[in-house]
């Protein structure tokens, strides 16, 4: 008997911890599918400023502004001090948004051709790119006019590991999309990187869910009713600050979209114009510039490109190199591509596919410095008799005689 009641007391406990907000909001949600996990009880930023058109209101006088919309939230810091947590902003339809999407004025974005919205594109990796196209023509889709189109082919299955908002939402807070709003950022938040709110076109997000580290729920009375502000903390969230050593390195995607008009779609991640007058750039380091993946994933990835084929090759072939150059840039662009030697067949596409699979060497850092690198390599080849090329064989780099 007092064993079964001990089962029983244990059985309670663990079902108490498991349906408390606070896990729900820190479990690892790669394995939250239970509909017991859904939050019980939400939020009502109760301790959080609430700013409408620029004004300070009262909660409760929310209700009295048909057609209000919230912004944004985040919490205040701790140097700021003040009787408030944080600050929620609000705004009238003839007040304009604070801050404005800083991509509203971006052009229609497609990844495997499923179309998805500025934000997901930028959560993507660049070194898993095969192709970018781009359309000059405006796009309406969904009574939404955009100025162009960008076409991404990527060599992974982008979708394969990641789903879409509607679907996160109805699976981690049992929540109708018709009375969400979402809050999607990653874990640093402040006024300059506030995230991105979103009330409308849920499916054109997709988040992967093992990068969520919260999930939370806060519930906002507006005059047309209640609705539910999920806070999404996301460590896959798009982010221009911080990479995993902490320093301030633009994502190459944000170097590919940052101007989205501009870039050139054959080499995203390489600067034709770069003055090196008066700039010192090394050829030394304690840790240099390898590409993303290793030199045979790069090789792979530049022959690929190239169309080079695959398998045994036959007939007779030859080895032979190729000799090249080029600059490694603050921000992880590279810039300055040469040949080191005459020109020969097949050369050109071997600079052209260095160009286009650009967006994978590391910036250098050392001594809490970021350095200008010059990375010298040789491209070892097969060449068939006509001298074509048949396949890459391996990468070594070099050095100055000086050295």
């Amino acid at each position: 008997m007092q064993t079964s009641f001990a089962h029983y007391y244990l059985f309670v406990f663990l079902s108490v911890l498991m349906t408390s907000p606070v896990l729900a909001q820190h479990a690892d949600t790669s394995k939250l599918d239970s509909s017991s996990l859904f939050p019980k009880t939400y939020g009502t930023f109760e301790n959080y400023e609430f700013i409408l058109n620029g004004g300070n209101i009262k909660h409760e006088d929310l209700v009295n502004y048909p057609g209000a919309v919230l912004d944004r939230s985040f919490p205040y810091s701790g140097a700021v001090k003040s009787e408030y947590q944080g600050v929620v902003y609000f705004h009238t339809p003839w007040y304009p948004p604070s801050p404005s999407d800083q991509y509203a004025d971006d052009p229609a974005y497609f990844i495997n051709n499923i179309q998805v919205n500025p934000y997901t594109i930028r959560s993507s990796k660049a070194e898993y790119y095969k192709q970018i196209r781009r359309s000059e023509k405006d796009t309406l889709i969904d009574g939404i006019r955009y100025k162009g189109s960008i076409y991404v082919d990527t060599e992974e299955d982008f979708f394969a590991d990641r789903i879409s908002l509607p679907e996160l939402i109805r699976r981690y807070t049992g929540l109708p999309t018709e009375q969400v709003i979402v809050h999607w950022h990653g874990g640093y938040l402040n006024p300059s990187n506030p995230g991105v709110t979103v009330h409308a076109n849920f499916m054109l997000y997709y988040i992967d869910p093992r990068g969520i580290k919260e999930i939370k729920v806060d519930r906002v009375r507006f005059a047309e009713g209640e609705r539910y502000f999920v806070h999404l903390v996301d460590k896959g969230y798009p982010s221009a600050y911080f990479t995993e050593k902490g320093w301030r390195a633009p994502q190459y995607t944000y170097l590919i979209f940052k101007d989205p008009r501009v870039f050139d779609p054959a080499a995203p991640c390489y600067l034709a114009d770069f003055d090196t007058i008066g700039k010192k750039i090394y050829h030394r380091a304690k840790e240099e510039p390898i590409p993303l993946g290793g030199e045979e994933v790069y090789l792979k990835k530049l022959a690929a490109i190239m169309g080079l084929p695959k398998g045994k090759l036959k007939g007779a072939t030859r080895l032979d190199s190729i000799t090249v150059q080029f600059v490694v840039l603050a921000n992880g662009q590279i810039t300055r591509l040469e040949s080191l030697e005459p020109l020969q067949p097949g050369h050109i596409d071997i600079l052209k596919a260095i160009k286009q699979h650009s967006c994978v060497w590391p910036a250098l850092w050392e001594d809490r410095r970021v350095l200008l690198f010059r990375r010298k390599m040789v491209i070892y080849y097969l060449r068939d008799k006509k001298g074509t090329i048949k396949s890459l064989n391996n990468l070594e780099y070099r050095y100055d005689r000086s050295d």
